[in-house]
Protein backbone atom coordinates (compact mmCIF):
# COMPACT_ATOMS: atom_id res chain seq x y z
CA UNK A 1 0.00 0.00 0.00
CA UNK A 2 2.61 2.35 1.07
CA UNK A 3 4.32 2.07 -2.52
CA UNK A 4 1.05 2.52 -4.60
CA UNK A 5 0.81 5.86 -2.60
CA UNK A 6 4.46 7.05 -3.15
CA UNK A 7 4.08 5.54 -7.00
CA UNK A 8 0.61 8.43 -7.05
CA UNK A 9 2.96 10.88 -5.10
CA UNK A 10 5.45 10.73 -7.91
CA UNK A 11 3.06 10.59 -10.98
CA UNK A 12 1.57 13.56 -9.47
CA UNK A 13 4.74 15.62 -8.78
CA UNK A 14 5.62 14.68 -12.42
CA UNK A 15 2.23 16.35 -13.56
CA UNK A 16 2.64 19.39 -12.21
CA UNK A 17 6.24 20.13 -13.08
CA UNK A 18 5.35 18.90 -16.59
CA UNK A 19 2.52 21.73 -16.70
CA UNK A 20 3.41 23.93 -19.87
CA UNK A 21 4.22 27.42 -19.60
CA UNK A 22 5.41 29.56 -22.28
CA UNK A 23 6.84 32.97 -22.47
CA UNK A 24 3.96 35.21 -24.29
CA UNK A 25 5.79 37.88 -26.46
CA UNK A 26 5.52 39.47 -29.85
CA UNK A 27 7.82 37.74 -32.56
CA UNK A 28 6.64 39.70 -35.92
CA UNK A 29 9.00 39.24 -38.70
CA UNK A 30 9.65 42.37 -40.74
CA UNK A 31 7.44 42.21 -43.58
CA UNK A 32 4.62 39.97 -42.66
CA UNK A 33 1.31 40.98 -43.21
CA UNK A 34 -2.08 40.19 -41.49
CA UNK A 35 -5.74 41.04 -42.19
CA UNK A 36 -8.16 42.39 -38.92
CA UNK A 37 -11.17 41.92 -39.12
CA UNK A 38 -13.44 43.93 -36.70
CA UNK A 39 -17.02 43.03 -36.17
CA UNK A 40 -18.80 45.33 -33.41
CA UNK A 41 -22.58 45.38 -32.15
CA UNK A 42 -22.91 48.58 -29.57
CA UNK A 43 -26.54 49.29 -28.31
CA UNK A 44 -27.78 52.10 -26.27
CA UNK A 45 -31.50 50.45 -25.99
CA UNK A 46 -34.49 52.93 -27.06
CA UNK A 47 -32.17 55.33 -27.94
CA UNK A 48 -30.36 53.38 -30.70
CA UNK A 49 -27.21 51.50 -31.64
CA UNK A 50 -25.02 50.90 -34.22
CA UNK A 51 -23.66 47.82 -36.25
CA UNK A 52 -20.23 47.95 -37.69
CA UNK A 53 -17.94 45.90 -39.80
CA UNK A 54 -14.23 46.95 -40.44
CA UNK A 55 -11.11 45.33 -41.58
CA UNK A 56 -7.89 46.61 -41.62
CA UNK A 57 -4.52 45.90 -43.63
CA UNK A 58 -1.28 46.05 -41.51
CA UNK A 59 2.29 45.24 -42.39
CA UNK A 60 5.32 44.85 -40.16
CA UNK A 61 7.86 47.62 -41.33
CA UNK A 62 10.65 47.09 -38.74
CA UNK A 63 11.36 44.44 -35.71
CA UNK A 64 14.21 45.54 -32.97
CA UNK A 65 15.33 43.92 -30.07
CA UNK A 66 12.84 46.16 -28.02
CA UNK A 67 9.99 47.22 -30.66
CA UNK A 68 8.13 46.77 -33.72
CA UNK A 69 6.98 49.25 -35.59
CA UNK A 70 3.67 48.50 -38.26
CA UNK A 71 1.72 50.45 -40.60
CA UNK A 72 -1.97 49.88 -41.33
CA UNK A 73 -4.98 51.05 -43.59
CA UNK A 74 -8.60 50.55 -43.24
CA UNK A 75 -9.84 48.22 -46.39
CA UNK A 76 -13.66 48.67 -45.71
CA UNK A 77 -16.27 49.87 -43.29
CA UNK A 78 -19.82 48.43 -43.40
CA UNK A 79 -22.14 50.40 -40.71
CA UNK A 80 -25.76 50.71 -39.84
CA UNK A 81 -26.55 53.10 -36.95
CA UNK A 82 -29.87 54.10 -35.35
CA UNK A 83 -30.06 57.34 -33.75
CA UNK A 84 -33.00 59.43 -32.52
CA UNK A 85 -35.85 57.64 -34.76
CA UNK A 86 -33.45 57.54 -37.79
CA UNK A 87 -31.27 55.19 -39.67
CA UNK A 88 -28.33 55.50 -41.31
CA UNK A 89 -25.91 53.10 -43.27
CA UNK A 90 -22.88 52.92 -45.30
CA UNK A 91 -20.76 50.37 -47.00
CA UNK A 92 -17.67 51.19 -48.56
CA UNK A 93 -17.88 48.61 -50.88
CA UNK A 94 -20.82 50.58 -52.91
CA UNK A 95 -20.49 53.47 -55.61
CA UNK A 96 -21.37 56.80 -55.08
CA UNK A 97 -24.39 56.49 -56.93
CA UNK A 98 -25.45 53.58 -55.11
CA UNK A 99 -25.69 55.38 -51.48
CA UNK A 100 -28.90 57.16 -50.19
CA UNK A 101 -28.42 60.79 -48.82
CA UNK A 102 -27.01 59.97 -45.42
CA UNK A 103 -24.72 57.15 -47.02
CA UNK A 104 -23.29 59.82 -49.01
CA UNK A 105 -22.65 61.99 -46.09
CA UNK A 106 -20.85 59.13 -44.15
CA UNK A 107 -18.84 58.96 -46.97
CA UNK A 108 -17.42 62.04 -46.52
CA UNK A 109 -16.58 60.94 -43.45
CA UNK A 110 -15.41 58.03 -43.73
CA UNK A 111 -13.18 58.34 -47.03
CA UNK A 112 -10.53 60.65 -44.96
CA UNK A 113 -10.05 57.44 -42.55
CA UNK A 114 -9.71 55.05 -45.36
CA UNK A 115 -6.92 56.70 -46.75
CA UNK A 116 -4.93 57.53 -43.67
CA UNK A 117 -2.28 55.52 -42.40
CA UNK A 118 -2.34 54.64 -38.86
CA UNK A 119 1.95 54.22 -37.62
CA UNK A 120 2.19 52.43 -34.16
CA UNK A 121 5.28 51.02 -32.31
CA UNK A 122 5.37 49.01 -29.76
CA UNK A 123 7.11 46.48 -27.32
CA UNK A 124 7.32 42.63 -27.53
CA UNK A 125 5.33 42.67 -24.47
CA UNK A 126 2.39 44.58 -26.35
CA UNK A 127 3.06 47.58 -24.81
CA UNK A 128 1.92 50.23 -27.04
CA UNK A 129 4.90 53.03 -27.86
CA UNK A 130 3.38 55.46 -29.63
CA UNK A 131 0.48 55.64 -32.61
CA UNK A 132 0.35 58.40 -34.85
CA UNK A 133 -1.69 59.14 -38.03
CA UNK A 134 -1.22 60.77 -41.26
CA UNK A 135 -2.95 62.84 -42.21
CA UNK A 136 -3.73 63.24 -39.04
CA UNK A 137 -7.46 62.42 -38.21
CA UNK A 138 -9.01 63.07 -34.70
CA UNK A 139 -9.85 60.48 -33.07
CA UNK A 140 -8.54 57.56 -35.60
CA UNK A 141 -5.60 56.78 -32.91
CA UNK A 142 -8.18 54.95 -31.68
CA UNK A 143 -9.42 52.33 -33.88
CA UNK A 144 -5.51 50.56 -33.35
CA UNK A 145 -4.90 51.32 -29.86
CA UNK A 146 -8.20 49.44 -28.80
CA UNK A 147 -8.36 46.72 -31.01
CA UNK A 148 -7.34 43.31 -30.13
CA UNK A 149 -4.03 44.43 -28.23
CA UNK A 150 -3.06 42.69 -24.86
CA UNK A 151 -0.17 43.67 -22.52
CA UNK A 152 1.84 40.74 -21.61
CA UNK A 153 3.07 39.76 -18.32
CA UNK A 154 7.05 39.81 -17.63
CA UNK A 155 7.30 36.31 -16.67
CA UNK A 156 6.21 32.76 -18.32
CA UNK A 157 2.59 31.69 -17.66
CA UNK A 158 0.88 28.68 -16.89
CA UNK A 159 -3.10 27.21 -16.46
CA UNK A 160 -4.51 29.26 -13.98
CA UNK A 161 -1.78 32.46 -14.28
CA UNK A 162 -3.60 35.66 -14.45
CA UNK A 163 -2.19 39.19 -15.04
CA UNK A 164 -4.08 42.84 -14.98
CA UNK A 165 -3.96 45.53 -17.28
CA UNK A 166 -5.22 49.01 -17.60
CA UNK A 167 -5.84 51.48 -19.78
CA UNK A 168 -7.40 55.06 -19.63
CA UNK A 169 -9.45 56.51 -22.79
CA UNK A 170 -11.39 59.86 -22.28
CA UNK A 171 -11.81 59.50 -18.48
CA UNK A 172 -12.87 56.08 -18.43
CA UNK A 173 -10.53 53.51 -16.73
CA UNK A 174 -10.61 50.01 -18.16
CA UNK A 175 -9.24 47.61 -15.32
CA UNK A 176 -8.79 44.08 -17.51
CA UNK A 177 -7.57 40.93 -15.94
CA UNK A 178 -6.13 37.83 -18.35
CA UNK A 179 -6.74 34.30 -16.82
CA UNK A 180 -5.23 31.44 -18.67
CA UNK A 181 -7.57 28.81 -19.05
CA UNK A 182 -5.99 26.71 -21.31
CA UNK A 183 -2.51 25.59 -23.12
CA UNK A 184 -2.74 23.16 -26.11
CA UNK A 185 -1.97 22.90 -29.95
CA UNK A 186 -0.04 25.93 -30.07
CA UNK A 187 -2.34 28.06 -28.87
CA UNK A 188 -2.98 29.79 -25.18
CA UNK A 189 -6.82 30.58 -24.44
CA UNK A 190 -7.26 33.38 -21.79
CA UNK A 191 -10.65 34.48 -19.99
CA UNK A 192 -11.07 38.16 -19.66
CA UNK A 193 -12.65 39.99 -16.83
CA UNK A 194 -12.85 43.47 -15.66
CA UNK A 195 -14.13 46.90 -14.43
CA UNK A 196 -14.77 49.91 -15.80
CA UNK A 197 -14.86 53.24 -13.70
CA UNK A 198 -14.37 56.82 -13.95
CA UNK A 199 -16.65 59.22 -16.39
CA UNK A 200 -18.66 55.59 -16.72
CA UNK A 201 -18.94 52.29 -14.59
CA UNK A 202 -19.66 48.92 -15.77
CA UNK A 203 -17.88 45.66 -16.47
CA UNK A 204 -15.90 43.78 -19.05
CA UNK A 205 -16.08 39.83 -20.02
CA UNK A 206 -14.65 37.98 -23.14
CA UNK A 207 -12.30 35.10 -24.04
CA UNK A 208 -8.83 35.54 -26.55
CA UNK A 209 -6.83 33.04 -28.33
CA UNK A 210 -3.42 33.69 -28.77
CA UNK A 211 -0.78 32.36 -30.96
CA UNK A 212 2.14 31.04 -28.84
CA UNK A 213 4.73 30.86 -31.60
CA UNK A 214 3.89 34.93 -33.28
CA UNK A 215 2.21 36.12 -30.34
CA UNK A 216 -0.66 37.23 -31.97
CA UNK A 217 -4.45 37.59 -30.76
CA UNK A 218 -5.87 35.51 -33.63
CA UNK A 219 -9.53 36.05 -32.26
CA UNK A 220 -10.95 37.41 -29.26
CA UNK A 221 -14.52 38.52 -28.09
CA UNK A 222 -15.38 41.08 -26.12
CA UNK A 223 -18.27 42.76 -24.00
CA UNK A 224 -18.14 46.20 -22.35
CA UNK A 225 -21.21 46.96 -20.20
CA UNK A 226 -20.97 50.93 -19.34
CA UNK A 227 -23.89 53.44 -17.52
CA UNK A 228 -22.39 56.70 -17.85
CA UNK A 229 -25.07 59.84 -17.98
CA UNK A 230 -27.94 58.26 -17.92
CA UNK A 231 -27.05 55.92 -20.38
CA UNK A 232 -26.48 52.65 -20.34
CA UNK A 233 -24.26 51.18 -23.21
CA UNK A 234 -23.44 47.22 -24.18
CA UNK A 235 -20.66 47.06 -26.35
CA UNK A 236 -19.96 43.87 -28.07
CA UNK A 237 -16.63 43.24 -30.61
CA UNK A 238 -15.59 39.83 -32.49
CA UNK A 239 -11.98 40.63 -33.46
CA UNK A 240 -10.11 38.27 -35.74
CA UNK A 241 -6.28 38.63 -37.12
CA UNK A 242 -5.08 36.53 -40.00
CA UNK A 243 -1.63 36.47 -41.45
CA UNK A 244 -2.12 36.67 -44.81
Amino acid sequence: MKKVLIALLVITTLSATAQESVLLRLNYTKGDSYLVSVDSKQSTGMQGGMNMKMTMGMIVTEVAAENIKTESQITAVVMDMMQGGMTMSYDSNKKDEELDQMGQMMKSQFDPMMKATIYTSQDRMGNMIETKVEPSIPGMEQLTTSSNTINYPKEKVTVGSSWTSEKNNQGMTMSTTFSVSSIANGVVILDVSGKVSGAGTGSIKGKTTVDISSGVPTSATLEVTISAQGMDITATTNTTTTKI
